[in-house]
């Protein structure tokens, strides 16, 4: 009898064995988890930055002009040569016109240093012969200063006088004749001249007096530069003068100055 339930003692062991071996066969196994890296082939979202364009130019970048505001404060008295061409001399340093209220040598200043910050504005190198109203500049050193420093164009500014107060308007004086240094300079003056005219009689609604040729003018005759001088108006006619003392019409000369300029450069380009 013991050896009997000692047998089926032994049965039940081997076969519970059995099952749990089948169990463990039949449970569905874990994948093994893969360490390969997969490379990302799709397109990049980024939005590719747009090309930048580049800045303008400005109408008068690389320009050189030199800006001349005629007369001064001084107390000298010495001569300089009208000509290269000429042993003449005369007073280097004269009174300019008088309004009522300001002098030519005022008003000049003004309105070139107006015309300095517009001409920067627009892209040129200005070259100023004076930035105060002290000076010891002659107009033979203003000439040299346009030449030494290879200006495209001087612009000389000053405005009129007259005994007879009823006369008022703008001129344009340009070089011209045998007593200049350079005759390469008489075209292009012409034609600065009258681009600049022309653009500051429309800004101001100046009367037009015209282009003046001169050949007695010490800056002209040593220019060897494109050289131009602007008469602005009238200081002895009371209208005229009472105009250019506001800063409005100073600054309407200096912007039509500078238009003129602009209008200059870009017929010479058209033309080459």
């Amino acid at each position: 009898m013991k050896r009997l339930i000692c047998m089926l003692l032994a049965f039940l062991c081997i076969g519970g064995c059995r099952n749990r071996q089948t169990l463990t066969e039949l449970q569905p196994q874990k994948p093994q988890q893969s360490t390969k890296i997969e490379v990302d082939n799709a397109p990049s979202n980024n939005v590719p930055s747009e090309t930048e364009e580049p800045e303008p130019v400005l109408p008068l970048a690389e320009k050189i002009i030199c800006v001349d505001p005629g007369h001064e404060v001084t107390s000298q008295r010495v001569q300089e040569p009208i000509s290269p061409h000429s042993n003449a001399t005369k007073e280097a340093f004269v009174g300019g016109a008088s309004g009522r209220n300001q002098t030519e040598e005022q008003l000049n200043l003004a309105v070139g240093l107006r015309l300095k910050a517009l001409l920067e504005e627009q892209g040129a190198k200005v070259i100023m012969t004076r930035m105060t109203h002290e000076s010891d500049m002659t107009s033979y050193k203003r000439a040299q200063m346009a030449n030494e420093n290879h200006s495209d164009l001087c612009i000389r500014i000053h405005a009129d006088g007259s005994s007879d107060a009823s006369v008022y308007g703008m001129s344009m004086l340009v070089p011209y004749g045998d007593q200049l240094a350079s005759q390469d300079i008489v075209q292009p003056s012409q034609a600065a001249g009258e681009c600049v005219l022309n653009a500051a009689l429309a800004a101001t609604g100046a009367k037009n007096n015209g282009i003046v040729q001169r050949s007695d003018l010490t800056g002209f005759n040593f220019a060897e530069v494109p050289t131009i001088l602007i008469e602005m108006g009238f200081l002895s006619n009371p209208d005229e003068d009472a105009r250019m003392e506001t800063e409005e019409y100073r600054d309407k000369l200096a912007q039509g100055i500078c238009n003129g300029i602009i209008d200059y450069f870009a017929s010479v380009s058209d033309n080459q």
